[in-house]
């Protein structure tokens, strides 16, 4: 019979990333919160973080990879820490530090087990055009994202979603599930193991994935890209010109483009219908907002660097 258990877990947070906030926030509030630990350099969380330790008394490691085994013993052993939770934390947990704390080591995937392993689901999620996210909490082996399925949260993804909006709602899923992940992680679950015939690894986005080819992607591919690029990569690549110009916002025209048209030609330029250009399969795209050096603006502003109906992008 399922029993559920009510005492106070001392949770131990390993983050990176604005993605944890939420997560810390509520930790603290139930007085669940016992220590943090972020990579040194850590420019994300930092600055809250140092905060969170002083309004709630608890310690902050700033963590070096070198020695990371000695901080974690340290940590565990200051605090007393029932688990420790790693959130988009960039570095693996020792194999002797698992072996020494089984069932300690809890790891919140921001995005589907085993279909979305890797270091930025979220990219790759908008990117492919998925219906359905999520946060797999999962427990943390050697090898990265394997571990067995505590417990997973579906979240659907809508088409207007960008990389910053989906984090977002990402993060506050993740406060969300913490009474429901506690409950089970003290009643000793042992989670689902994946199956690896659905198992599929996305290394971090290179420069090559945030680039736009105009003669491979039709219109709702570069749309989507766009999204998944913005706002960390301030939109995808593409060139003109020798002048690099990346496309934070775009929208899908549905009309039909004229058959002796190159991908990447511009179709229209101006203030009215904006800058609108040829994609694969006779799709088109409006590039609404752009960025440059000289900074974002609309697309069909191009004009005043000398692009004109007829230009083409490079096809990268």
């Amino acid at each position: 019979m399922f029993r559920i258990i009510m005492t106070t877990s001392r949770i131990a947070v390993l983050c990176n990333n604005r993605m944890a906030i939420p997560a810390l926030q509520a930790l603290s509030a139930q007085g669940r919160l016992c220590a943090l630990g972020v990579p040194e350099e850590n420019t994300d969380v930092i600055d809250f973080c140092l905060m969170l330790s002083k309004q709630s008394s608890i310690p902050l490691l700033i963590i070096k990879k070198e020695s990371l085994s000695s901080q974690l013993e340290e940590l565990m052993n200051k605090t007393n820490a029932e688990f420790i939770f790693t959130m988009t934390f960039p570095w693996k947990i020792p194999m002797e530090v698992l072996n020494k704390h089984p069932g300690k080591f809890y790891n919140f995937h921001y995005g589907l087990l085993p279909e979305m392993r890797g270091a930025d689901p979220v990219f790759e999620s908008i990117r492919s055009e998925a219906k359905e996210t999520g946060i797999t909490v999962h427990t943390i082996e050697n090898k990265i994202d394997k571990g067995a399925i505590i417990l997973k949260k579906i979240l659907p993804l809508s088409i207007k979603m960008t990389h910053g909006v989906l984090c977002t709602n990402l993060s506050w899923l993740g406060a969300n599930l913490l009474s429901e992940l506690l409950i089970l992680l003290k009643n000793n679950s042992k989670g689902t193991q994946q199956d690896e015939d659905n198992a599929k690894y996305f290394a971090k986005p290179a420069a090559a994935d945030v680039c736009i080819s105009w003669q491979r992607f039709d219109a709702q591919t570069i749309e989507a890209l766009s999204r998944a690029c913005n706002p960390w990569n301030k939109g995808a690549y593409t060139q003109w010109n020798g002048w690099n110009i990346r496309v934070v916002e775009a929208t899908v025209i549905n009309e039909t483009s004229h058959q002796s048209d190159i991908p990447g030609t511009i179709l229209s330029l101006d203030e009215d219908n904006g800058l609108i250009v040829k994609c694969n399969n006779e799709t088109q795209l409006r590039l609404d907002i752009i960025y440059t050096d000289e900074g974002f603006m609309s697309g069909h502003k191009l004009f005043a660097f000398g692009m004109k109906k007829g230009s083409r992008f490079v096809n990268l």
